[in-house]
């Protein structure tokens, strides 16, 4: 781990530093994964079975 003394710096540019500090820890900080899906919306679901379309009747509007 690097410490960076700010002391020998202007006082503009320190807080030009500290600005650039938080833009690139925006841009290449690693977020973990949200998790936006529930428990409940993962486990299979019964469906009521389903008959094969006729052709007609998929291109009928």
């Amino acid at each position: 781990m690097q410490v960076l003394d700010l002391d020998a710096l202007p006082e503009f540019a320190r807080r030009e530093l500290v600005d650039f500090y938080q833009f690139l820890l925006q841009k290449y900080a690693v977020e973990s994964p949200k998790v936006t899906c529930s428990k409940s919306s993962v486990v299979p679901r019964l469906v009521k079975p389903f008959g094969l379309l006729k052709r007609e009747d998929m291109y009928e509007r």
